[in-house]
């Protein structure tokens, strides 16, 4: 009785301390993605006509700075098979290559939203489509 009794006492403090872990807040991780956008941003060369993207930008902002892709690319990502996944934020990726420029990334909804653009890749050296393996 007692051993099963200290078994429980402990699996359950356990189980308590491994949830307690210390989580960002919003404000936090609001300020590390913009870091990390920035030092993204300072990646590309200040010629290149990604420079002048912003993340956030939608297609059509994108299309009147650069003007239209070389080709697109488009698929679900993981997001889109979670079941509770109410928000249903970024199920959908959209990819604009341009070729000897690089690749523009953008990010989608299921239920129509739209995130804008999530990832800028300069690539002097893109073929202007999708890679494969």
């Amino acid at each position: 009785m007692n051993r099963n009794l200290f078994t429980c006492v402990a699996l359950t403090s356990l189980f308590a301390l491994a949830s307690c872990h210390a989580h960002e807040t919003r404000e936090e991780r609001a300020e590390r993605v913009k870091q990390e956008h920035a030092a993204q941003k300072a990646a590309i060369p200040a010629d290149s006509p990604l420079a002048k993207i912003d993340y956030g930008m939608s297609e059509g902002e994108v299309e009147s700075i650069i003007g239209k892709p070389t080709s697109t690319d488009q698929h679900t990502t993981g997001k889109q098979f979670i079941p509770f996944n109410v928000a249903a934020k970024d199920t959908m990726r959209l990819t604009y290559y341009y070729k000897g420029i690089g690749r523009v990334e953008f990010s989608s909804g299921s239920w129509g939203q739209r995130n804008g653009v999530i990832d800028i890749q300069p690539d002097t050296a893109d073929p202007g489509y999708r890679k494969t393996r």
